[in-house]
């Protein structure tokens, strides 16, 4: 149940997190810079944190060279998804990461769910599809930013397990800061050496982007310590209903279908609670 609260408080600092990326897109920033500079204001902040729990072993050191080009691809569709589709409709697509993450999950650290945690994750997921009105062929024509969002998803799946691996191996607390440092340089080669020097892109935004990617990253590999990894990723999809208020009020998003998409959702959660 801890596990659960600390994957829950991570999908709302994460959900504003995605908000002030889109604002900043929706502002003429290039996407790429975006993605990367979360990356060393979040590295900054953790760095008295990863110093005072230092712990690179050699698996962390050489499991990097797994995780760090998949994270950076799965960073790149999902920014691009964000920035060609609307922010409640790219977000319900990322809610099956945690069907990509059971996979992963029972192949690689032999995590068994229950019933009940499978039924959760399955509520999870209909609940967020049901607060977009979820139509296949109308989104998969109309929004290419959907596919870039389906591509990220199975990349972080994957790596939610890897992630958990290296974090037994180590401790969150670490890995959070490690994690971040690692980024800073893996998606800094996306980025345009023009806008890194243009200073009109360095916004105050920008420190609140780091710092809410910070405590959204502590929080959630701490709660993959204390749950399976597919069911962290499901109570983190729980960031979508916030994205989706923060995409009406924000955006002028419809929001559609939201007392049965709640509903599911809040009886998942509470089966994963349980399971």
């Amino acid at each position: 149940m801890f596990g659960l609260v600390l994957a829950f408080l991570s999908s709302f600092f994460w959900a504003t997190n995605d908000l002030i990326t889109k604002k900043l897109i929706h502002k003429g920033l290039d996407e790429y810079f975006v993605l990367w500079i979360r990356f060393p204001v979040s590295s900054l902040i953790l760095l008295p944190i990863g110093i005072y729990f230092w712990d690179l072993s050699s698996f962390v050191l050489f499991s990097t060279f797994l995780w760090l080009p998949v994270e950076v691809l799965g960073g790149v569709f999902f920014v691009k998804a964000l920035k060609y589709s609307p922010l409640s409709v790219a977000m319900s697509f990322y809610s099956f990461m945690p069907f990509f993450s059971a996979v992963f999950g029972f192949l690689l650290l032999g995590e068994a769910l229950s019933l009940q945690g499978f039924l959760g994750i399955c509520l999870m997921v209909v609940g967020t599809l049901f607060l977009t009105g979820f139509s296949p062929g109308e989104f998969f024509r109309k929004h290419i930013g959907t596919v870039y969002m389906l591509i990220s998803t199975l990349l972080f799946g994957l790596n939610v397990v890897i992630g958990k691996m290296v974090i037994i191996s180590s401790n969150p607390f670490f890995f959070s800061w490690y994690y971040t440092f690692c980024m800073s340089f893996a998606t800094l080669i996306f980025v345009s050496p023009k806008h890194i020097i243009e200073r009109g892109n360095y916004d105050k935004k920008l420190l609140m982007l780091g710092i809410l990617f910070a405590l959204g990253d502590i929080f959630y590999n701490t709660a993959l310590v204390y749950a399976p990894a597919s069911y962290v990723a499901a109570v983190e999809r729980a960031s979508l209903l916030l994205s989706m208020v923060y995409g009406r009020i924000f955006f002028g998003e419809p929001v559609k279908h939201l007392l049965p998409g709640v509903l599911l959702m809040l009886l998942g959660s509470a089966l994963l609670s349980v399971g």
